[in-house]
């Protein structure tokens, strides 16, 4: 079999998109160890140029078996992720991970929200807007978070996400329209511990494990991951906080009543491959607050260490989803 490795390469990049190369070299040599051929293929911004040409011409002389797909698009186009797996799709290229229609649906989050309430499942309060303006004569109950509507891996998420007063949220809002004029969601901020929930599969999917981070353990001004203290190694936040896979059979009710959404959610928006929920708590409430179509699956990444509380080796867990695309 040979699979190759997508990756973007641009020059600049964000920590998170770099972070990818890392990956990119950990799937290669785990993938080696079950003797599987791998080459790397690295996506620059002039490959999309005539239709994608530069990247099917790649593809077509290198000839896989089945893509790896890596590729989140780039810093300063997030939407290039819908883009290349509809390349893809396209060619009848097989690749892991999620189809372009569900990276599609979950990179708007706005969007993805409305199907998750539609469906009656449990989301925070919120509004999506464009223009500062649109805030006039909403009903706000802060305090509120704000992220970026058309972003992943918490690019966006920083000091300024959370504000309680109305004045400073006037403020963060017309400072990050301004960097991510796509869009905000300003939502209900929910007050309890967080989990990460991670599958593989179609239905009925394998779950792999729930982590959770519990945000009374750190500086009560930043109650939530942002990204600095999910990437930024030079940051004071940066891993202070790690999720940490529970013991399931420890939370009863609760652990079943995640392990049901999660999976409704994933039906909802159609995931395969592999995927991870994050809920939030306020009080004795869980909420379903963002689906991650592929999501980080480093040798480190919370995904893979969920993999190992079940059994699998980083070398089983890789291969397993190689072996889902293929």
């Amino acid at each position: 079999m040979k699979v190759l490795i997508a990756v973007a390469r641009e020059n600049n990049a964000r920590e998170d998109n770099t972070d990818a190369l890392r990956c990119a070299d950990s799937i290669a040599r785990a993938l080696a160890q079950k003797n599987v051929d791998t080459e790397m293929l690295h996506i620059e911004p002039g490959d999309f140029l005539k239709k994608g040409t530069g990247i099917i011409k790649q593809i077509k002389g290198k000839n896989p078996d089945c893509v790896f797909n890596l590729f989140e698009g780039f810093s300063n186009n997030a939407q290039k992720e819908v883009e290349f797996a509809a390349i893809l799709e396209d060619r009848g290229i097989p690749f892991t991970g999620n189809n372009s229609k569900i990276l599609r649906k979950c990179l708007d989050k706005n969007y993805c929200k409305s199907l998750l309430s539609k469906s009656g499942l449990p989301v925070p309060a919120g509004i999506y807007i464009k223009q500062a303006e649109e805030l006039n004569g909403q009903k706000v109950t802060l305090p509120v978070f704000i992220k970026p509507c058309f972003e992943d891996a918490s690019v966006g998420i920083d000091k300024d996400a959370l504000v309680f007063t109305k004045e400073d949220l006037s403020q963060a809002v017309s400072i990050k329209l301004k960097n991510y004029p796509a869009g905000l969601i300003i939502e209900e901020f929910l007050p309890g511990k967080e989990f990460n929930v991670s599958f593989t599969g179609r239905p009925p999917y394998e779950m792999l494990g729930i982590s959770m981070l519990d945000y009374s353990q750190v500086n009560a001004d930043k109650p939530f991951m942002s990204y600095e203290a999910k990437w930024l190694k030079q940051s004071p936040d940066f891993n202070q906080l790690i999720p940490a896979v529970i013991d399931r059979k420890e939370y009863g009710e609760l652990e079943k009543e995640i392990t049901d959404l999660c999976c409704q959610a994933a039906q909802v928006i159609g995931c395969e491959s592999y995927f991870r929920i994050d809920l939030r708590q306020k009080k004795d409430k869980v909420f379903i607050i963002d689906i991650n179509p592929n999501p980080d699956i480093n040798t480190d990444s919370g995904f893979t260490r969920q993999a190992y509380s079940v059994g699998y080796s980083y070398e089983e867990i890789i291969y397993k989803i190689v072996c889902l695309a293929a």
